[in-house]
């Protein structure tokens, strides 16, 4: 059975919201505010159901061609049939939703307008493939664990196509399907370095020389490493400390400070929005000279370090000890300081009082998707001045705001970045001040 629907809005996820005659809400998958469809039911819901689109009956004019001949059937992208334009008007309504659910009301001029990616294609700087048992790789269907296999991405680097390209003439993924379920391909924005990491499957240790002997000889090939927990294996290529680089202005002069990191840390996949981003958080902070800044889940100092290039005084809490160890090498060959970091649980040490030896100036947190929660209210107990909050989740965002406000603090200013264009996902970076 079918039903023809009107799309109200796109919720966070995504999809659009339309309602059948019955007032039932159905969620639609690529579809645009105020175009007519018509959908079938795909899973029903206590509160709504989900629907697949089969026809548009009125179509909006923010409707383009998706450039990938893989739409639709990948699950990588979602919004590749929205214009530019109105992908960053969308996402931008999606936060102010997620505020006002939480109960937020910012004044005029809080919500500022969502900062447009500088690459709408080709930005991604690391991907991450599945590897099927047959042995091709590509990416899950939509909510399915079938493989969609791919010789190109568009959202990728050119160097990493290049690379999947080399990869799939090598025929090494039919040798590790047994063993390997996911094969992650990452590209160093400053020096175009490549690198492979290979995924054990659920359940699989395989031995390191074994694979390397499946890679051996592969001068095609960038150093290929095999992930497990913390710590990565380097099983093909020349030894030696390999990292990724970014080079990161700090200044209106354009000074530069180097970020460097293991292919095992985490890093904006978007190096050049990353360093719009990393702009917003300076002018947001500022002044910095002698303020005392405690950056919260720091990482390998994607922050802290042009914070201390602008004279702050940074200590930076990190959970992955390898990605403080870069923080901290990261800092001392910038050359400013004092800075002070060490690995520890955010949330375990809001909880027992030792997060800051020093009563921060400023804080900044950059969470997980799932952001903090409740603990974030020990954070108005240390009485910083300012806490800036950036998030890859409104929702979560939205909720620790909520918290953050109820316990002392002005929301002043919200600014979303398009840091994954093509997708429905948001990064955003929210400014509070102390009442």
């Amino acid at each position: 059975m079918l039903d023809t629907i009107r799309i109200e809005k796109i919720i966070a996820g995504g999809a659009g919201l339309g309602r059948r005659a019955d007032g039932k809400v159905i969620l639609v998958p690529r579809t645009l505010p105020d175009e007519t469809v018509r959908v079938r039911e795909t899973r029903k819901f206590r509160g709504h159901s989900e629907g697949e689109l089969v026809d548009i009956l009125e179509r909006s004019p923010d409707r383009v061609e998706p450039p990938c001949p893989m739409y639709g059937l990948c699950g990588g992208c979602d919004f590749q049939h929205i214009r530019a334009e109105a992908q960053i008007r969308i996402k931008g309504e999606i936060v102010t939703e997620a505020l006002s659910r939480a109960g937020l009301a910012p004044e005029p001029g809080v919500r500022q307008p969502a900062v447009a990616a500088p690459q709408p294609f080709g930005y991604r700087s690391r991907i991450r493939l599945k590897l099927s048992e047959a042995g091709g790789i590509g990416f899950y269907r939509s909510a399915s664990n079938d493989l969609v296999e791919l010789r190109s991405c568009p959202v990728a680097a050119d160097p990493l196509n290049e690379l999947l390209n080399r990869l799939l003439a090598t025929g090494i993924a039919r040798r590790l399907k047994g063993d390997i379920s996911e094969i992650e391909l990452q590209h160093s924005p400053a020096d175009d370095g490549l690198f492979l990491l290979l995924h054990p499957r659920r359940n699989k240790k395989p031995d390191p020389a074994a694979l390397g002997s499946h890679c051996m000889s592969r001068s095609e090939l960038p150093p290929i490493y095999l992930a497990g927990g913390d710590r990565l294996a380097l099983i093909s290529g020349p030894s030696g400390q390999k990292t990724l680089r970014q080079a990161v202005a700090y200044n209106r002069r354009h000074d530069t400070c180097v970020l460097r990191w293991s292919p095992n840390c985490f890093s904006q996949v978007n190096a050049a929005q990353n360093q719009r981003l990393i702009n917003h958080v300076l002018e947001a902070a500022a002044p910095l000279p002698g303020k005392q800044v405690l950056d919260l889940y720091c990482g390998m100092g994607n922050f802290s370090v042009p914070l201390a290039c602008r004279g702050a005084l940074v200590t930076g809490i990190e959970l992955n000890p390898e990605a403080i160890a870069w923080a901290r090498r990261n800092a001392e060959q910038a050359g400013p300081g004092p800075h002070h970091f060490r690995a520890g649980d955010v949330q375990t040490m809001l909880s027992n009082g030792t997060m800051s030896p020093e009563p921060p100036d400023i804080i900044l947190l950059d969470p997980p998707r799932r952001g903090v929660g409740h603990p974030i209210t020990r954070l108005a107990d240390l009485g910083a001045d300012k806490i800036i909050y950036v998030s890859c989740d409104p929702a979560t965002l939205a909720r620790d705001l909520a918290l953050l406000v109820r316990n002392g603090y002005t929301l002043k200013n919200v600014t979303p970045f398009d840091m994954f264009p093509q997708t429905h996902h948001i990064e955003t970076v929210a400014l509070l001040e102390k009442n």
